[in-house]
């Protein structure tokens, strides 16, 4: 994935990628084939990364650096970018203008596409039927089925007129937990009135821990706001999984608020949305630089929210994210133009306040 930039007048170290390790990306905008292959010749990794810039870009970079899922084209280290000098298989160059980075790491075909129907890290049982065993492709595409048709009734529910749990979307009402957790975001709406201009706002249910989760885009009494032609979305969390602390690659928890959409902004993705903490815990997001932005939402963010739309970065310009729909870019001209949307990432640390309650 394209993750931004190494800044100008950095210093880094690279070294050749593994040759035992394949490398693809994915063909976002159709062409021959879902994946391209890329030659692991034509890359480096970057190992190190030395500068004055202490931003929280440059954290993150340095951490994926350290974690080896940092790579370079090489073809984009010309004389005209980087001063260059090698020393056995180590290459050390200082940037003399800013270099596209990109994030590198495990690919599972057959997990992204679970993914798509919310199955991911399932493991599929044939069921066994007056004593006959359903193969396993029968009973994945039971499966599928299902939860097709369990996703349907979400984003058709039966709304009240009054303004109670009936409000609620028939996926957030009947589960015990996401039914707390929605109380959870509507208290913290009511505690943060003052702050908050907007009575729409956002239930991110990431109860279950993983990197994708639910993005409802609600009215101020539960119901379902009729803001998109879909909801919920899929939205991507931190690789580091929730939290707060620079370079931690966390997604904050709990509730936080949307700043007016004003692009461009420095850093590694200039079209994204910033945000501001609203709790005790998530008070450094935006020195961090934690944002709402395109992305492939089956994909870690590096601490960020991502849902499918539009990735601007600084160095590669405009990138379109996928053959679905530009749902965030609907949202930046929409609900979310003005700031003041507040957004709850319902993650695990606050599903154990329901249990607990």
């Amino acid at each position: 994935m394209p993750i931004g930039a190494l800044p100008k007048n950095s210093s880094v170290t690279l070294k050749p990628v593994n040759e035992n390790t394949r490398y693809v990306s994915p063909q976002y905008e159709g062409g021959s084939g879902f994946l391209k292959k890329v030659e692991n010749n034509s890359l480096y990794q970057v190992t190190e990364i030395k500068g004055t810039d202490d931003s929280s870009d440059s954290a993150d970079l340095q951490a994926l650096a350290k974690n080896s899922s940092l790579v370079v084209q090489q073809a984009d280290l010309t004389t005209e970018s980087a001063t260059c000098s090698g020393s056995g298989s180590t290459t050390n160059c200082t940037l003399n203008t800013d270099v596209p980075a990109y994030k590198t790491g495990s690919f599972n075909l057959i997990e992204w596409f679970l993914g798509l129907f919310g199955l991911g890290s399932q493991k599929s049982t044939p069921p066994v039927s007056k004593g006959v065993e359903v193969n396993e492709s029968v009973a994945m595409a039971d499966a599928m089925t299902e939860k097709i048709e369990k996703t349907n009734k979400m984003l058709n529910p039966k709304n009240a007129e009054n303004c109670d749990e009936k409000n609620f979307p028939t996926a957030l009402q009947n589960d015990k937990t996401l039914n707390c957790g929605l109380k959870q975001a509507l208290e913290a709406l009511k505690k943060n009135k003052d702050k908050v201009k907007n009575d729409v706002f956002i239930f991110n249910d990431f109860s279950n821990g993983g990197v994708m989760g639910k993005m409802w885009i609600l009215n101020a009494d539960g119901s379902v706001a009729s803001v998109l032609d879909k909801n919920p979305l899929w939205v991507s969390r931190g690789e580091g999984g929730f939290g707060n602390g620079k370079g931690s690659l966390k997604t904050p928890n709990g509730a936080i608020m949307t700043k007016a959409y004003n692009p461009p902004r420095g850093g590694n993705i200039r079209d994204g949305i910033e945000l501001v903490g609203l709790e005790p815990e998530n008070q450094d997001i935006h020195s961090r630089g934690v944002l709402l932005h395109g992305w492939d939402p089956y994909t870690p963010t590096q601490g960020c929210l991502g849902v499918a739309g539009t990735l601007d970065t600084r160095s590669r310009g405009r990138t379109t994210l996928g053959a679905a729909p530009p749902y965030l870019d609907q949202l930046k001209k929409g609900v979310l133009k003005d700031g003041g949307t507040m957004i709850y990432n319902f993650t695990p640390s606050k599903v154990k306040s329901c249990q607990g309650s």
